[in-house]
């Protein structure tokens, strides 16, 4: 090896054409690619709201609105989104409590007065939430797959059969969704 190889070197980017094709062609690839599906269906007297739940291979959990969300189903517009203030106070401490698959946190208010509870979905720490949509409310339904999730959570479960056996899986809910659009 000289050392005009070491100061100019040579790379042969066709190698990556395939991937970066792929990621061109659907925006969300790497989340097929790297993060497992699973979706909570939340019922009250009032309204089905669906929520996902994307787990990365270190466990952490990302949660946001799944496609069948009456939010994003109906085209509403978001007001506001606060986050639920004791969460958010508790966040870095060392002592926080798990929270637990119903636990509020946060509620998001349409312009029509509407309002959406967005539950934790699965026990454990909020490690992050994305303020950033408090300023930006409408990535909330621009893109909720990536820059509109919610919130991040640590599960207190290690065994994801176990902390997410709540969900159901990404087949099945398509299978649900079908139904539902």
């Amino acid at each position: 090896m000289n050392s005009e190889s070491l100061v100019n070197p040579k790379y042969d980017l066709s190698i990556y054409k395939n991937i970066s094709e792929k990621y061109e062609k659907n925006s969300l690839a790497y989340l097929e690619q790297y993060y497992t599906k699973n979706f909570l269906i939340d019922s009250n007297e009032n309204t089905t709201e669906e929520f996902y739940i994307y787990q990365a291979p270190n466990k952490l959990c990302v949660i946001g609105l799944a496609p069948t969300h009456p939010l994003l189903l109906q085209s509403q517009k978001v007001e506001s989104i606060k986050f639920d203030e004791k969460i958010f106070q508790l966040m870095n401490k060392k002592k926080q409590i798990p929270l637990s698959i119903k636990s509020e946190i946060c509620v998001i208010t349409t312009e029509e007065g509407k309002r959406y509870s967005i539950k934790a979905g699965v026990v454990g720490w909020v490690i992050d939430f994305n303020t950033r949509l408090e300023k930006h409310v409408d990535v909330l339904r621009q893109k909720p797959f990536t820059d509109g999730y919610i919130a991040i959570i640590k599960p207190k479960q290690d065994d994801s059969r176990k902390a997410l056996s709540h969900c159901i899986n990404e087949e099945k809910y398509n299978e649900i969704s079908k139904l539902i659009i």
